[in-house]
């Protein structure tokens, strides 16, 4: 699996064992692409095993660091010195080895070009909640994500309307993520609409595959549904009278995070409707997709254009 991180530059070393300011798993042989935000000068990436004793990486001496992890724990930092200056550093990352997942650990990313909003620090790292599924039918035995792709925060209430707790936006088998903010959408790029292909969601473009790897996938239509169908007790919806209410008293804890308008990306239904895609197609411009609000839970046939949260499962039980 592929992993990047973005570090920032915090100033001049003062000396002594330097604390880790992000950290990320990896498993043996993954390839790790890290970066820093902006910096300018000569660059030379450093390799620590404890944090305290340094040395420099022969052949990293750009602003991006492209290794393998081999050795665990191993601490990772630029070293950027202009002039006769003294040196500055970027945050310190920590990669620690990877175990198999446990439903009911977190899971990780960092940002991975075409997918995450932007480049900026506040898009570098996300870690969302799991949960085990127990309810009949499928995907009823698995693990699923318990946040939203892109969420930093699980949701308050029913319908919170954070940013933070929805999440990013995604149109159908598009791998950009889209993010709301105080200063509108990012990225701000030209809407697609029409979208009009005769594919499923493809694991190239799945958010889910690209970022917590080839065993998570976007939920099918068919898991979405016995989701729907499963009973209160059993974590899920209570068929189609089931509330908004009952959307986030679930073990998904699902909330009324909106959605992006198909026509133009614009914000919409943010606290009055749950909105979530499936990887599933319909039509040439249609898909399945999962919605509840203040009058009932359907399965309803959208249209792809539109920008929907995402939630994630793993396709080993």
């Amino acid at each position: 699996m592929k992993i990047k991180n973005i570090l920032t530059v915090l100033g001049i070393l003062v000396g002594g064992q330097i604390l880790a300011q992000q950290n990320i798993q990896a498993f043996y042989a993954d390839s790790l692409q890290i970066e820093v935000d902006s910096a300018r000068g000569q660059f030379q990436w450093q390799i620590s095993y404890d944090s305290i004793n340094w040395s420099p990486i022969a052949g990293q001496q750009t602003v991006v660091l492209s290794t393998i992890a081999d050795s665990f724990p191993a601490f990772f930092r630029l070293e950027i010195t202009e002039g006769s200056c003294d040196p500055w550093y970027s945050e310190v990352l920590q990669v620690n080895e990877a175990t198999a997942l446990v439903c009911g650990d977190s899971v990780s990313h960092g940002f991975v070009a075409g997918i995450t909003p932007d480049g900026s620090i506040a898009f570098a790292f996300r870690t969302y909640t799991t949960v085990q599924a127990n309810w009949p039918g499928l995907g009823g035995n698995k693990c699923w994500t318990k946040m939203n792709i892109g969420a930093l925060v699980e949701a308050d209430s029913a319908t919170d309307p954070n940013p933070d707790a929805a999440g990013w936006y995604f149109q159908f088998n598009r791998s950009q993520g889209y993010a709301l903010t105080a200063t509108g959408r990012i990225p701000n790029t030209t809407w697609i609409n029409p979208i009009n292909e005769n594919l499923d969601w493809q694991p190239a473009n799945d958010p889910c595959t690209q970022y917590l790897g080839g065993d998570w996938r976007i939920p099918t239509q068919a898991e979405w549904n016995a989701f729907l169908n499963a009973s209160t007790a059993n974590g899920g919806v209570g068929g189609q009278t089931g509330l908004i209410a009952d959307a986030f008293a679930s073990t998904l804890k699902l909330h009324a995070g909106g959605n992006l308008s198909g026509g133009d990306g614009s914000s919409a239904n943010l606290g009055n409707w749950g909105l979530f895609w499936s990887g599933v197609q319909n039509s040439n411009n249609t898909a399945g997709s999962f919605r509840f609000s203040g009058v009932g839970s359907f399965p309803v046939n959208a249209t792809k254009n539109f920008g929907y949260p995402v939630r994630c499962i793993l396709d080993t039980p």
